[in-house]
């Protein structure tokens, strides 16, 4: 049985989401693709970069999106966090709601085709932990190939290589357990929740939660029904003024797009103003689970 919502843990992954925002919009180093750490929980080390290309007019060039960090006490434990639109192609990109099948896992309904696009187009590259030889810390950075749960993968197996804890796959040693939380916000709530599906199917990593944040619907009924199923604490979090979770609209036979379980709604109008970005930005939310997390100063009533 799902467990309900716990605002501080909550709260702790949304501060992962908000993480990759800062290092999008003010990247630290050399190149904004590999943006140096920024907001991360102090626990926690970042150990990989999350790209996407938009399929627009063809344009391959990758956009930083996100961020996979692990525990440094537990380097197994991980949190996969994935920011929102921020900017007009992307919002052209995940506008198309035709209807088609998951191309990762085609047997589980329909998704939005702009949703299924750009996931299609998530690359992991891999950051050179502090403390690895020099020759390394020049190398051009390790990518992966693959969908994104495979790329996940492979990058879960070289760090497991570097530390010993993998077998030859001869000896019948099973992977080791990989605890993983998910989350993200807007349009990066919607690619968590196709990875989510993807690896119900792949069985790549033990992902207990999916956190989202304004997150629009993702599928249709029959993925929705599936996505629901899943023995994981799923916590859909929505601001009942917020313009996005209403996307893509719910047609009956034209556009049975639904959300997935659990929401746990709230209305922004308590706390700060009225307006598309009010309702739809992070801080807000963030804000709503803890009255102490900072408003953007716009939205301050």
């Amino acid at each position: 049985m799902s467990q309900p919502l716990d605002a501080k843990k909550a709260l702790i992954y949304g501060q992962f989401v908000q993480a990759a925002y800062t290092m999008f919009k003010h990247p630290q180093g050399p190149d904004p693709l590999r943006p140096e750490p920024a907001g991360i929980p102090p626990t926690y080390e970042l150990g990989a970069w999350i790209h996407m290309s938009d399929f627009i007019l063809n344009l391959e060039e990758p956009v930083f999106y996100g961020i996979v960090a692990h525990a440094v006490q537990d380097p197994d434990c991980r949190i996969i966090a994935i920011r929102g639109t921020e900017g007009p192609l992307e919002w052209i990109d995940d506008g198309d709601a035709v209807p088609v099948s998951f191309r990762q896992v085609s047997d589980t309904g329909q998704v939005a085709c702009g949703f299924d696009r750009i996931y299609s187009t998530l690359k992991v590259v891999k950051r050179t932990l502090p403390g690895a030889s020099a020759r390394s810390e020049t190398a051009e950075p390790e990518t992966f190939s693959g969908s994104f749960a495979q790329q996940l993968e492979q990058l879960a197996i070289s760090r497991e290589a570097r530390r010993g804890e993998r077998l030859p796959a001869a000896e019948g040693r099973t992977r080791p357990k990989r605890p993983t939380v998910v989350t993200g916000h807007s349009l990066g709530a919607a690619l968590a929740t196709l990875f989510v599906m993807e690896n119900s199917a792949k069985g790549k990593f033990d992902i207990s939660t999916i956190c989202t944040f304004a997150s629009p619907r993702v599928g249709t009924g029959p993925f929705v029904q599936r996505f629901n199923q899943l023995p994981i604490d799923s916590w859909r979090i929505v601001n009942q003024r917020d313009v996005v979770p209403k996307l893509p609209p719910h047609i009956p036979v034209v556009l049975d797009y639904s959300h997935v379980e659990t929401a746990y709604p709230f209305d922004s109008s308590e706390f700060a103003r009225n307006n598309l970005l009010c309702w739809h930005s992070m801080e807000t939310y963030l804000h709503w689970l803890d009255p102490s997390s900072p408003l953007l100063p716009e939205c301050r009533p």
